[in-house]
């Protein structure tokens, strides 16, 4: 398979491409998520809460805005646990679909 290269803004031809960069399985995994990252806009959220073992990156939790009490699915990005000597605080980093 060769791929036809353009370089700049289109108009400058680039050397071709001979060989797949990636093979099929993963070209198919890494469009699908492509599509998916960019199928709608997100509101970055970022929320305090207690201590709770078994979050990870990627889990779709279901967390409550006090300012519309309504609840909303938001995936997990980030994940900072601070420790001290009277608590343990877990902070989320969430995508939220607007």
């Amino acid at each position: 398979m060769i791929l036809a290269v353009y370089r700049g803004d289109g108009a400058r031809e680039g050397t071709p491409i001979v060989e797949p960069l990636l093979a099929d399985d993963a070209l198919v995994h890494r469009g699908v998520a492509e599509m998916d990252a960019h199928a709608h806009p997100f509101n970055q959220v970022e929320m305090e809460l207690v201590f709770r073992p078994g979050l990870r990156l990627g889990q779709i939790v279901e967390a409550t805005d006090p300012s519309t009490a309504r609840p909303y699915r938001a995936k997990v990005t980030g994940i900072q646990i601070t420790v001290s000597e009277a608590s343990i605080e877990t902070t989320l980093n969430l995508e939220q679909p607007r």
